[in-house]
């Protein structure tokens, strides 16, 4: 092949045609630059960051030509959260109503022109759905060529958080830690409230009680919307008065309703400490059995207990060569019978045993203690 017979680069703007002679043009091809990646930029923002559900969030998309080259054909989409809808009527370009296609969750304004060196700006509004969970969503926005769909510029994210909403969303638990004169583990008339006791949440919040022994927690949890959700609360016995013992559940639970108020309530109260001491020879030897005169007076002992709310402290005396194992066995041992004894009599309050092991000739106790409630 010649040169003669190469196609050239030359191309033409203007035809002069003779309608009657042939007035087909074939080759003709007209050179056209394409448009460069950052040649069109693309920015989304939204004034707010913490929304609620069923609020109208605000966003504003700037697209920026940054070129001498005017641009048409230019499809803007943008891409809603999941959860979230387009308010109709609320889309302006350049602070002119138009409104844009809504496809599932993608809003499109067709065929837009940016003139050299110029900026477009689109504002719209768009609705938090009602099934909205809290947490970060993300809104999305990206120029497009309007023939072949091709993407001409950057992805714009604007990013919001649905928090809890105070009335609908969050539980709120108020309650009393208050002095349980009868031991009945209900506040009664004349039983008044105990100030100054801390009380811990699951995820180490703590709350003080007031002069009056109330306190309350904002927004404690947003439960499960379809089930509920429990909620743990727990009474630091270290911060009530000298000498006072719960008399309630400790930790205390209560069942939460998303948008409710809940009260979770403790007691206390007073009680008269019954110190046991025991050492190896009140068992029988080897054995966690009791001698038959240290049993008879564990038998008599919960019919003194039901005169008064008592705490029995059941405290074991070990000696320096006696066997660790068989110290704490006998401990627990007596406890449990303890136990039973006080559940026969069917009586009026729970009562609480504390266990400690204490090595002879040692006045500090050994860490190995524990309370128990029958």
């Amino acid at each position: 092949m010649n040169a003669s017979n190469q196609a050239t680069t030359q191309y033409f703007f203007q035809f002069s045609i003779n309608p009657l002679a042939a007035a087909n043009v074939v080759n003709n091809h007209i050179a056209l630059d394409p448009i460069a990646t950052g040649d069109i930029v693309v920015t989304k923002t939204s004034p707010l960051v913490n929304v609620h559900v069923g609020q109208l969030v605000p966003y504003t998309i700037k697209v920026q030509n940054t070129t001498a080259t005017a641009y048409s054909n230019i499809d803007i989409r943008d891409t809603m959260p999941p959860g979230f809808k387009y308010k109709t009527g609320s889309a302006t370009v350049e602070g002119l109503p138009l409104e844009p296609t809504v496809t599932n969750r993608t809003l499109t304004w067709s065929g837009q022109t940016l003139a050299a060196n110029a900026t477009r700006t689109f504002k719209l509004l768009l609705a938090v759905g009602t099934g909205v969970q809290p947490g970060d969503y993300v809104n999305s926005a990206q120029a497009f060529s309007g023939v072949g769909g091709t993407a001409l510029s950057n992805l714009a994210n604007a990013t919001v958080r649905i928090i809890p909403d105070p009335l609908f969303d969050c539980s709120e638990i108020i309650g009393k830690v208050f002095d349980d004169k009868n031991t009945n583990a209900y506040q009664d008339d004349g039983e008044p409230g105990i100030a100054n006791v801390r009380l811990a949440t699951v995820n180490g919040q703590l709350i003080t009680t007031d002069e009056h022994g109330r306190y309350h927690i904002a927004c404690a949890a947003i439960p499960d919307a379809d089930r509920g959700s429990n909620f743990v609360l727990k009474l630091d016995e270290r911060t009530l008065p000298t000498g006072y013992r719960v008399t309630t559940e400790n930790p205390g639970d209560v069942r939460l309703t998303r948008g409710k108020m809940a009260k979770l309530n403790f007691g206390a109260s007073i009680h008269r400490v019954v110190r046991v001491d025991m050492r190896a020879n009140a068992f029988e030897a080897g054995s966690t059995k009791l001698t038959p005169q240290w049993q008879s007076q564990l038998n008599a002992l919960p019919e003194q207990l039901k005169q008064q709310p008592s705490v029995v402290r059941l405290s074991y005396v070990r000696a320096r060569n006696e066997d660790d194992g068989l110290a704490r066995e006998r401990l627990s041992a007596t406890t449990a019978l303890l136990r039973k004894l006080w559940q026969e009599k069917n009586c009026c309050y729970a009562l609480m045993i504390e266990e400690e092991l204490v090595t002879e000739s040692q006045d500090k106790k050994e860490p190995a203690q524990k309370g128990s409630k029958p």
